[in-house]
């Protein structure tokens, strides 16, 4: 039996504005069953860094996150910009804005869906070693964001005990641990 993709017969915009651009698609599957509505939202790719410091520290950034209601540690991250050139670039200024560090050329670690159900975008991973600090902050007006520096063994610790709750960070960790325990 081989798989079949959806038939989309039309689509019907809900919501659209610089944040969400949520749509109700009327579809059926190849056996003909209707699934009306079935909901995707259209939103931007985004980039993930795992920033390593010229001593081995890694940085990362605690900011409050409505969706969960908490405040939570992540990784540098953010959505891909008109003018980044390609991913691996907007790793790089996403890097740079958020913590104010620049570091080597990102090296990818990988491309993963964050929620292929119903959402379209993917998040680009990079690893950025090298990381020192030239610059203070440069954050967008809705962006709080405070740096946290961790050595490699509070980082393990945190992984261990489950402190990195964003999946796509979680991934992009695993991912770079691959490459930096060469």
């Amino acid at each position: 039996m081989s798989i079949k993709p959806w038939i989309c017969n039309g689509s019907r915009t809900i919501v659209k504005d610089r944040w969400i651009d949520l749509h109700a698609d009327d579809c059926a599957l190849p056996d003909g069953t209707k699934i009306s509505p079935f909901y995707v939202n259209d939103v931007p790719d985004f980039v993930v860094v795992v920033a390593v410091t010229v001593d081995g520290d890694f940085v990362f950034v605690r900011q409050y996150r409505h969706g969960t209601r908490q405040i939570l540690l992540e990784l540098p991250a953010g959505c891909m910009e008109p003018t980044d050139a390609n991913p691996a670039a907007g790793a790089a200024r996403e890097l740079f804005e958020e913590t104010g560090y620049a570091g080597s050329e990102p090296v990818f670690l990988c491309k993963v869906a964050p929620n292929a159900a119903c959402i379209s975008n993917f998040a680009h991973c990079y690893l950025i070693r090298d990381c020192k600090k030239v610059s203070s902050q440069h954050l967008d007006a809705t962006e709080d964001l405070e740096i946290v520096v961790m050595s490699a063994e509070e980082t393990k610790k945190l992984m261990a005990e489950g402190g990195l709750v964003q999946a796509v960070h979680v991934a992009a960790m695993y991912y770079a641990e691959k490459i930096l325990n060469k």
